[in-house]
């Protein structure tokens, strides 16, 4: 690459999206020509604007990041070069095998974009993950950590902070102490993620890492009252007594 490099963004996030907007437009060397907020919003916007680099998220309404990729090869566009933006380090290995020249996890910070650009400006090849990504990807274990809005910022929140998570519609309360965050997933999608890291259903509105339960007592019929370490009561439905009671033992 030589000269100001056409530059775009994808992220179906407003927070992150802006974030990496900023760098673009900082960068001497980057010229920021547009963005997109979803996988097909992307396609098009490759097609009409050609950019030579693509800061491309990999978790999107429609399409994701890889299947992006896919498409425009099946179209038998010329593909940019992309740095991956996500939030979850096990999309590592599937990053370096699209030939992604780098793999950015949010929040990104200035200096660790500085150096994802300067090896797209040096033509370098794609990075290589750490021993640690590798396997987390092969073995396909859960996140470390989320990503959480929190006051027009993004902060990332340990697992194993978190207490309980209750369903709200279609959205989860994460509960961490005496602080909350709302989330926009399903409980079931919470559920599927976070299971292998001691996160069991105890109703059909809630999961409780096992690792803050402190006590447990029989409510009879069945069901059980559970305390957390911070003195939260909550109730074991009696349908999932038995598994939340195998997960303890």
């Amino acid at each position: 690459m030589s000269g100001r490099v056409p530059t775009l963004v994808v992220d179906d996030e407003a927070p992150a999206r802006g974030l990496i907007e900023t760098y673009v437009r900082d960068h001497a060397a980057l010229d920021f020509v547009g963005n997109a907020t979803s996988g097909s919003g992307a396609l098009r916007e490759i097609e009409r604007l050609g950019p030579e680099l693509v800061l491309l998220d990999i978790e999107m309404p429609e399409l994701d990041g890889f299947q992006v990729l896919e498409e425009l090869i099946d179209r038998g566009e010329k593909i940019p070069k992309v740095v991956f933006v996500t939030a979850f380090d096990r999309y590592a290995v599937r990053a370096f095998d699209a030939q992604a020249v780098d793999y950015l996890l949010k929040p990104v910070s200035a200096e660790r974009f500085e150096r994802a650009i300067e090896r797209c400006l040096q033509r370098q090849e794609p990075a290589t993950p750490s021993v640690e990504r590798l396997l987390e990807d092969a073995l396909q274990r859960p996140p470390k950590r989320m990503l959480i809005r929190h006051q027009g910022k993004i902060i990332p929140v340990p697992v194993e902070a978190i207490d309980w998570i209750e369903a709200e519609g279609d959205y989860v309360r994460i509960h961490l102490g005496e602080r909350s965050h709302l989330v926009e997933r399903t409980l079931q999608a919470m559920e599927t993620l976070l299971q292998p890291r001691d996160f069991l259903r105890i109703h059909r509105s809630a999961l409780v890492n096992l690792k803050r339960v402190r006590e447990l007592r029989s409510a009879g019929s069945g069901r059980y009252r559970l305390v957390l370490r911070d003195g939260t009561e909550l109730s074991v439905s009696r349908k999932y007594s038995p598994r939340f009671r195998g997960g303890l033992l």
